[in-house]
């Protein structure tokens, strides 16, 4: 199954070896300061133009920056340059940041970084959701429904319908899908409501483009 964010989505995959001989040749002596580098290294990434983005990213992450540290790590990571992007991942998970914490958990759960024990993914992924991480909580909540014991869900609480509910409000197809199901059987500590489940099947209808209303029993 594929997580949310695993995909290597990073564009211009064909500028960033260019982009990293770039980064080892000396620094200009005058720069502009950490703040800076990692607003226009953002910019630059946003706009596609990653070989532009790396050198202020690089800079700011290297300067102790979290967000750079995240967004510079995720770019290794698209790249495969796995042992960089793994150390740059976990200096912005050290810090608290929610894509690094994100981030380190996905390579350890893809094989990509050894995780240092096996309760690394879930305790990565449960600090970023207690963030607001969008496809940290995605990950979360469907691993639920599949009783993943690399997330500590192997047990259905509570805090399942909740996260299964948040995934859902989120726009996940496979998150609604769950939702609908809960509320029409009373799974994953959702009371039955087919008032509720109606409304998610046709959120789920409307989005996949069938016909609309759910299938009452």
């Amino acid at each position: 199954m594929n997580f949310p964010g695993t995909e290597k989505s990073v564009p211009a995959f064909k500028h960033i070896a260019f982009a990293l001989v770039l980064l080892a040749a000396p620094f200009p002596s005058a720069f502009a300061d950490v703040a800076d580098d990692y607003k226009d290294g953002l910019a630059a990434y946003r706009r596609g133009d990653v070989a532009s983005a790396m050198r202020p990213l690089k800079r700011a992450a290297d300067a102790g920056n979290a967000e750079a540290q995240a967004l510079y790590g995720t770019i290794l990571d698209s790249a495969d340059f796995d042992d960089e992007a793994t150390d740059y991942l976990r200096k912005a998970a050290e810090q608290g940041n929610p894509d690094g914490q994100y981030g380190l958990a996905k390579m350890y759960l893809t094989g990509e970084a050894t995780a240092p024990d096996d309760g690394a993914v879930a305790r990565l992924t449960r600090a970023a959701v207690a963030q607001g991480h969008p496809a940290a909580t995605i990950s979360l909540a469907l691993a639920y429904t599949r009783k993943d014991p690399r997330f500590g869900a192997d047990t259905i609480t509570p805090e399942a319908g909740e996260l299964l509910v948040k995934a859902a409000e989120l726009g996940d197809v496979n998150a609604i899908e769950a939702v609908s199901t809960a509320y029409r059987t009373g799974e994953y500590g959702l009371q039955a409501d087919a008032a509720k489940a109606d409304q998610w099947a046709e959120r789920l209808a409307n989005i996949r483009g069938t016909k609309a209303g759910a299938k009452k029993k």
